[in-house]
């Protein structure tokens, strides 16, 4: 007969699988990891998922004390506890592992943008202090508020005066992904930074300091 405590809850990893182990929960953790999101823009990012299933996930990881609800009615987010935030670094190491396992959909643009940017914002150890201040960054429809403060990147409330926006296409966002300097793609009109061009250069030439997504590189790279 199976346990009726799940994993094996003495155990540390055990204990933590009870709480993130099913299937889509880090992957909503991954998504919100860049600041709070609507139900259908979790739905959206998650492409696959079933809305019974996404539902299910999100009161589990709100009963484990992940994930909490902000705001009523249209104002309705999901964000991340600490303990949810918590969870950064392993979302980090599972990125790197499964970097040399990653295939490429045939159509690029079924790539929700947020899941590079996730990849690409929080694979920087730490940011020069040239690239401090708050950011808006866009890829199409998508929007990310973030600060950058003692070299960290951290959410930022989407209140927030922003000293910085930034606009990348999504052929910039490829160029990123390659490592090509944000001089060179701004030159390509593919990126557009106002508020303060040389942090917004600094922060998006930090994108190309650790290894960018594994294999895609190469992936990219011959598309």
């Amino acid at each position: 007969m199976p346990s009726p405590i799940g994993y094996q809850a003495f155990c540390p990893v055990g204990a933590a699988l009870n709480a993130v182990g099913e299937r889509w929960a880090l992957l909503i953790v991954r998504d919100l990891l860049l600041g709070p999101r609507r139900y259908s823009q979790l739905q959206a990012g998650l492409g696959g998922v079933g809305t019974d299933i996404l539902a299910a996930r999100l009161r589990s990881l709100q009963e484990h004390g992940v994930v909490q609800q902000t705001g009523r009615g249209r104002e309705r987010r999901y964000e991340l506890t600490d303990a949810g935030y918590d969870l950064r670094p392993v979302i980090r190491q599972l990125a790197d592992w499964g970097a040399a396992r990653c295939e490429l959909p045939s159509d690029l643009s079924k790539i929700p943008p947020r899941v590079p940017l996730t990849s690409m914002l929080l694979g920087v150890d730490v940011y020069p202090a040239q690239a401090a201040g708050v950011y808006d960054l866009w890829v199409e429809d998508e929007v990310v508020h973030f600060e950058i403060e003692d070299g960290h990147l951290r959410a930022a409330n989407e209140a927030a005066p922003k000293a910085v926006t930034i606009t990348v296409t999504r052929l910039g966002l490829r160029a990123l992904l390659l490592g090509t300097r944000a001089s060179e793609i701004e030159a390509n009109g593919d990126v557009t930074i106002e508020g303060g061009i040389r942090r917004g250069r600094a922060l998006l030439d930090a994108l190309r300091r650790p290894l960018l997504l594994g294999e895609l590189r190469s992936q990219l790279a011959a598309r």
